[in-house]
């Protein structure tokens, strides 16, 4: 991957990321009522289970791109929900919510560990098909046929 591609791909993740996590902290602070330096912390903690999701499905695709037989290793799945677990502990010990209030938390960082899922594994997918074919030629191929088509 070249410097170029790997900054564009840098760039495409931070704003999935910005994307999937500004209106989960915006539902956040409004729902859990929550004040200046508890934003901070759950706009901390946002990120921290968007990233853990991403890795998830950085590895997702890994597996399914290496393997016929895509069995995603169970070591690696512990290891995050291990990691995700001790995010989930934290946040609680330090937002300090009601146990409704911390369910409703924890759906939210749940929310956003999928996002973080779903994101990676669509930008390394589209990564891939940029990597591995000629879109724009394909397209333009595309264009000349229909304009031969409609002109004949």
């Amino acid at each position: 991957m070249s410097a170029s591609e790997d900054g564009d791909f840098a760039d495409d993740l931070l704003s999935a990321k910005e994307r999937d996590l500004k209106p989960l902290l915006e539902e956040s602070c409004d729902y859990l009522e929550l004040g200046y330096e508890q934003s901070e912390e759950m706009e901390r903690f946002l990120n921290e289970a968007w990233f853990f999701g991403s890795r998830n499905g950085h590895a997702q695709v890994r597996a399914r791109v290496a393997a016929r037989n895509f069995d995603l290793d169970p070591v690696r799945v512990e290891e995050i929900e291990v990691e995700f677990r001790a995010l989930m502990e934290a946040s609680a010990e330090v937002l300090n919510l009601s146990m409704n209030e911390t369910m409703s938390m924890w759906g939210i960082l749940g929310r956003a560990w999928n996002a973080g899922t779903q994101s990676c594994e669509a930008e390394v997918v589209a990564l891939l098909i940029e990597r591995n074919s000629d879109i724009a030629g394909e397209a333009q191929e595309w264009l000349e046929e229909n304009e031969e088509e409609d002109s004949g």
